[in-house]
């Protein structure tokens, strides 16, 4: 079950990674000069996307936790 636990951190860390990297990227680290306003008619939200990934990364989570639920009732 060590493996299963491994498996859940590194989903929830790779999906934590990802929306950081979303909204990082998206919204940038400083204020907005001269050449991220230039192409602001095509910018685009990035919560759709962050919303999908969090959602897959969360059932990803669950089904392995009902796994490890269902495989520690059947050695009890």
């Amino acid at each position: 079950m060590r493996v299963l636990r491994w498996i859940v951190a590194v989903a929830a860390a790779a999906a934590a990674w990802i929306s950081l990297d979303l909204l990082y990227e998206a919204y940038g680290g400083g204020p907005p000069y001269y050449g991220r306003t230039v192409n602001m008619d095509k910018w685009t939200s990035p919560w759709p996307m962050l919303l999908a990934t969090d959602a897959a990364a969360l059932a990803i989570v669950a089904l392995l936790l009902a796994a490890r639920r269902g495989h520690a009732d059947k050695n009890s």
